[in-house]
């Protein structure tokens, strides 16, 4: 029962249908907002790892709703990096430091995820 449990879960998070994905796009929103703008009492330095931080966080926002639905990869391309864009604008008015090295880490994130999420959507329409 465990197992089917898990592949169930497994299967909507590869193949999400287009309620889960905008669901788990939201989530997501919320969590890169409070992870990039929450005010820092100073500077943290994490060489390198940052990078990845929004490489990761930026693939995953894009993932679900293109492989959802391949209408809205372009929308959920550009809102990502309008998105990244506006965060790095925004930090150093809430006590942040903006980078443009975050916002390339961001949209190399967005055309990865954009990249997967197709190819799901792509091989989940050979399923049928």
């Amino acid at each position: 029962m465990h197992t089917v449990i898990m592949l169930f879960a497994v299967k909507n998070f590869i193949f999400p249908g287009l309620r889960f994905a905008l669901i788990i796009t939201f989530i997501f929103v919320i969590l890169i907002l409070i992870g990039t703008l929450t005010p820092l009492p100073q500077k943290i330095d994490a060489p390198g790892t940052d990078k990845w931080h929004h490489f990761i966080a930026f693939a995953a926002l894009t993932y679900p709703l293109t492989a959802s639905n391949k209408r809205f990869g372009i929308a959920i391309v550009i809102f990502g990096l309008s998105l990244g864009a506006a965060i790095e604008i925004i930090q150093p008015y809430v006590n942040r430091f903006s980078d443009l090295n975050d916002f390339k880490a961001d949209a190399v994130g967005i055309f990865i995820g954009y990249l997967i999420g197709s190819l799901s959507y792509k091989y989940k329409n050979l399923l049928r």
